[in-house]
């Protein structure tokens, strides 16, 4: 990793400047790498009207969390196909003054109703239960997370934070190509469980295209009568019980009990490091910190730094260390309060990697992967958003509804976008993430804090499914062993693979990835799947560097990502 020098960082400033005005003036392209530069504080998220609204937030002298929470609320505006009130996330937190760091889970939980096998049979498995309609629906915890974090480590009221996203909402705002791209392909699920005559994302019935204005009434007045009302009016109150009776007449499961019961989680991170760098990530019920640490460590027995980028032996060395920890990730990974012996310390030791990455053979790579025994070595582990404050507090937040319309229920007349995070469930009653009564799904979400010598050097995560984690390892060893800006490692292209039913599936790449090592690859008797050049299927990662003081931020083009600092 490079050392930046105060002089150096100066000279990089004149320059980015430098290189910013030319680019303005031939028209760059949005997806050339620049960082955002700053040193009061910054917000990096998935869509423009977000990050200002945080930004903002910190102007008006709100910390990190007063942020990362208007922020939050306000993607729920900008960005509604991908979280919302109807899902649930996961939030790190570390604080400046202590350099304590804590998780605040507020994952979407299983109705009380819930069966192991409920998804097992064919008719559930034909008729996609888990991913459409109100079966899939879970119970969702994003306005009780984020209204926990506000009151316990905030400072500022839900009027404030939440003021940016009703005015987005009520003012309207420009549809950007992703999310137009966004409501087309997700038309039929849509009109399956919803009205589209009804519903803000269509106008006359079809999707709104590019540039049309989006306009969110229902969704505003719902958020005004939230503090009108406070936050039980939606878990127990009149707006639940209109949640759920949209859930039922889909055929869910969910009761306004359930709303009632629902409770976020305080949670202590997993911990890692990554050749001198510490990582703090997501504890289970997440899976991404634990293996983004597991593929890191295995990483670590390989001279990464001096390989070709993107060449055959770096894509193969990291394709079989993904394989190895989605294996595991099978086997023993699942909600802690349910599956009491999850191996975290063995999954994430040293002694374990080296064990793992001993057996890989890119000249022989693994078609049948069991998974591996850390039990062995247990000595003594959507959308996203980076904030970084005056005070040094930082914020990594990633939350979610699942997939893109989450389960395709929106609640009519109020605007709420159900969550299918049942769908994140196995579907065998025999898997320890099988579902049951309260349980909470097994994610794959990683927000994470890089240190290096005790202070903050990244925060970073990314949406993207089971391609979060790998997603996050990519990043980091861009910047640990590239040496790349946040915003390079950002935008370089990705790869990810994985297995299922102990079996490798294709390793899947950017087309950006060079074609020689993708003829390689396969040469060496791998199948590789070649996606677009900037692919919505390898997440949409926000990010931010800080060095001295001073902070570089990246977005992801792959969606409408960007950091905004002042």
């Amino acid at each position: 990793m490079r050392k930046f020098t105060k002089k150096t960082i100066s000279f990089l400033l004149i320059s980015l400047i430098f290189f910013c005005l030319v680019f303005l003036a031939e028209g760059a392209d949005r997806h050339t790498p620049i960082d955002t530069v700053a040193e009061n504080g910054m917000v990096a998220a998935a869509h423009p009207l977000a990050a200002q609204a945080g930004v903002e937030i910190l102007k008006k002298g709100g910390n990190a969390i007063d942020a990362a929470v208007a922020t939050a609320f306000a993607l729920n505006a900008a960005e509604p196909n991908a979280s919302g009130l109807g899902g649930g996330g996961f939030m790190l937190i570390r604080f400046a003054e202590t350099g304590e760091i804590v998780v605040l889970d507020y994952r979407e939980h299983a109705p009380l109703a819930a069966t192991k096998d409920m998804f097992a049979s064919e008719q559930a498995k034909k008729e996609y239960w888990s991913k459409v309609g109100g079966k899939a629906v879970a119970v969702p915890g994003t306005l009780m997370g984020l209204t926990t974090a506000l009151e316990t480590y905030g400072t500022m009221t839900l009027a404030e934070v939440t003021a940016p996203a009703i005015s987005i909402m009520e003012n309207g705002f420009e549809v950007t190509e992703t999310l137009s791209g966004m409501i087309k392909s997700n038309f039929e699920k849509i009109a399956a469980c919803s009205d589209p005559e009804k519903i803000a994302y269509f106008s006359g019935g079809l999707p709104l295209e590019t540039g049309d204005i989006l306009v969110q009434p229902d969704l505003a007045k719902t958020y005004r009568e939230i503090l009108d009302k406070g936050i039980e009016h939606f878990y127990g109150g009149e707006l639940g019980q209109k949640v759920v009776d949209a859930v039922q007449a889909q055929g869910g499961i969910m009761t306004i009990d359930d709303l009632k019961a629902y409770k976020p989680y305080i949670r202590k991170p997993v911990v890692g490091n990554y050749r001198g760098y510490d990582i703090y990530s997501m504890p289970p019920p997440s899976s991404g910190g634990t293996h983004l640490i597991q593929i890191l460590n295995i990483m670590e027995n390989f001279d990464i730094a001096n390989m070709n980028y993107h060449g055959p032996t770096h894509v193969s060395i990291m394709a079989e260390a993904m394989k190895m920890a989605f294996a595991d990730r099978a086997k023993y990974m699942g909600d802690p309060g349910f599956a009491k012996d999850i191996p975290i310390k063995g999954l994430t030791s040293k002694e374990y990697a080296k064990f793992l990455a001993n057996q890989i053979n890119i000249k022989n790579p693994k078609q049948v992967i069991p998974a591996g025994e850390p039990t062995k070595f247990e000595h003594e582990s959507t959308s996203h958003i980076s904030v970084v404050d005056a005070a040094g507090n930082v914020v990594a937040l990633t939350q979610t509804i699942n997939y893109f319309f989450g389960s395709g229920v929106i609640v009519p007349e109020v605007g709420i976008i159900m969550n299918n995070e049942m769908d994140d469930f196995s579907k065998s009653p025999d898997s320890p993430n099988a579902p049951e009564p309260g349980k909470i799904p097994l994610s794959s979400m990683s927000p994470s804090i890089v240190e290096k010598d005790g202070k903050p050097f990244m925060i970073l995560g990314t949406p993207g499914g089971t391609r979060i984690f790998t997603a996050m390892v990519q990043i980091i060893s861009n910047v640990v062993d590239f040496g790349m800006s946040m915003d390079e490692a950002i935008e370089a292209a990705r790869m990810h693979c994985y297995t299922s039913g102990g079996k490798a599936k294709s390793i899947r790449v950017e087309s950006r990835i060079p074609a020689i090592t993708v003829k390689t690859l396969r040469v060496l008797g791998n199948e590789v799947d070649v996606k677009g050049d900037y692919d919505l299927y390898f997440g949409g990662a926000q990010g931010i560097m800080v060095i001295d003081g001073v902070m570089y931020g990246g977005g992801d083009s792959r969606r409408d990502g960007v950091a905004i600092g002042y």
